[in-house]
């Protein structure tokens, strides 16, 4: 689920923490030592235990709020 926000350039540190939250609901299984950075576009990067890293593009994982939001 994408998380809504009011400027997809520029997330607020509420809607970062609202991303992180919604990622590790969604992957139960990430090794608790696991390290979410949000960016302020968006993106994510997942850094594990063991060193490794994945990013997430910030188009996957936010949205613009619509008018009706």
């Amino acid at each position: 689920a994408k998380t809504k926000v009011d400027d997809k350039t520029k997330l607020t540190d509420d809607e970062k923490k609202e991303v992180e939250d919604n990622i590790r609901d969604n992957n139960p299984g990430l090794p608790e030592e696991t390290k979410i950075d949000v960016g302020d576009n968006g993106d994510v990067t997942v850094t594990y235990p063991d060193g490794s890293k994945d990013t997430i593009p910030g188009d996957k994982v936010v949205e613009g709020k619509s008018d009706a939001d």
